[in-house]
């Protein structure tokens, strides 16, 4: 059976479905808790990891510093380990059995890895995401739509910054599944079925 890496609209239900994956085929799950992993290994505080897990490449200004630290070797070139710490978590992960993958760049990091199922999950209804996130993360709908333009252009930041690419690009993928067409259960079986299961 394949792994699987997802990357997802904020609101899609791109975690849920990855959890109805891991469950059924009882695999592990790797979401913000990969941050885990490489702290075990690693020794990374994890607050410091958190800090800058899918949301820290949203500014350019920040970017350009991130950079300049890294050229001078002080403190903030640990970012650039980090990344390399995340990118080898995944990879042994994988190594050691089938599991779900959500974001981190982990479809990029897997790309060559026949044993890979690569997927971006979408949803090409702004009002369904809008009523998934208001329940999800109780917040308004206005609310809503600000959190989901916010996660959408940290992930697209996070991903263009890591593998110099566009977290939109069907080429990224071996499949799109739009979850305002098909249910998180639909697309779960789907899944399941494209991994072997």
């Amino acid at each position: 059976m394949k792994s699987l890496a997802i990357e997802r609209e904020f609101g899609s239900g791109g975690r849920e479905v990855g959890l109805k994956v891991a469950e059924t085929a009882g695999i592990s799950y790797y979401d913000s808790n990969l941050l885990d992993k490489v702290t075990e290994r690693y020794g990374e505080s994890a607050n410091i990891l958190n800090s800058y897990d899918e949301k820290w490449t949203g500014s350019l200004l920040f970017n350009i510093s991130m950079a300049a630290g890294y050229s001078q070797g002080n403190d903030q070139s640990k970012i650039y380990q980090m990344g390399y710490e995340v990118a080898e978590t995944i990879q042994r992960l994988h190594r050691n059995g089938p599991c779900v993958f959500i974001g981190r760049c982990a479809t990029d990091i897997l790309k060559n890895d026949k044993n890979v199922l690569r997927v971006f999950i979408y949803s090409s209804d702004e009002k369904k995401r809008i009523a998934r996130v208001v329940k999800t993360e109780n917040v308004s709908e206005s609310e809503a739509k600000k959190m989901m333009d916010k996660r959408d252009r940290a992930r697209r930041n996070y991903f263009r910054f890591w593998t110099q690419k566009d977290w939109a690009d069907r080429g990224n993928y071996d499949l799109e599944l739009n979850t305002s067409i098909l249910s998180t259960e639909e697309c779960a079986k789907i899944l399941l079925y494209a991994m072997g299961k």
